[in-house]
């Protein structure tokens, strides 16, 4: 949220609204954690988040917010499509009638709120009909060069691709990816991690693999991160 702040200073017609772009996300906290607690999910603790870059509308401005503060920060957490629901209506309702009166809530929270910089050289607002295109269109190459296998881009997928990418583009940004197996998790990881120039290390368990054999595994990247300064995405899967 600092940062988010911080570019808003950065644009002159934006300055006035720091404060209330801050209150908004304080509100969206305070009801969130009320509703959500650690007795609920032990995971229900939140950390700040990164923004974007470029020179929003009001409505851009918000929408900013919305997707990479509220939306990433409070609803990536929850387990449940009714806590989701729970928070999306939190954010709809606390940044335009508690501090964004003059707001066209239409434009600025409009679903779906997606954003990248695969297109553009700044991140910004993209429809899932782009990013659908584009994501396919690499993917294509990703296949022939790595896996030779091939996933459904529904919507699902795209949002995920776009969480990740968020994540790897953080300085030591990790995430855990939960779900049943063979629905493409590691996959998803490997795709991104090949859009970022990442190299991938990835565990290779076996019925003989012991703690000795993880403690060598990870002093291995921990030498190419630290020693040669490499990029690596580091994927070690429960099963």
């Amino acid at each position: 949220m600092i940062r988010l702040a911080l570019k808003v200073k950065m644009v002159p017609e934006l300055r006035g609204y720091s404060d209330e772009l801050t209150a908004s996300m304080v509100d969206v906290y305070l009801a969130s954690q009320q509703r959500f607690t650690p007795d609920i999910q032990a995971h229900y603790i939140y950390s700040p988040a990164p923004s974007t870059a470029g020179r929003p509308s009001v409505e851009g401005l918000v929408r900013i917010w919305a997707t990479h503060e509220a939306l990433r920060l409070f609803q990536d957490r929850l387990v449940n499509e009714e806590e989701r629901k729970w928070i999306r209506r939190a954010i709809d309702e606390i940044a335009p009638a508690r501090h964004f009166p003059n707001l066209d809530k239409t434009v600025a929270l409009e679903r779906p709120i997606l954003f990248s910089n695969w297109l553009s050289k700044y991140c910004i607002p993209i429809s899932r009909d782009e990013l659908r295109d584009y994501t396919k269109a690499r993917l294509k190459v990703f296949y022939e060069e790595e896996l030779g296998c091939a996933t459904c881009l529904h919507n699902d997928v795209l949002d995920h691709v776009l969480r990740i990418d968020r994540v790897f583009r953080q300085m030591q940004g990790h995430l855990l990816l939960i779900g049943v197996s063979v629905v493409g998790k590691t996959t998803l990881s490997r795709f991104v991690a090949w859009m970022n120039g990442l190299s991938i290390f990835q565990i290779k368990a076996h019925n003989r693999y012991t703690g000795d054999d993880f403690d060598e595994d990870l002093r291995v990247v921990l030498r190419r991160a630290g020693c040669k300064g490499e990029k690596i995405c580091f994927i070690m899967d429960e099963s």
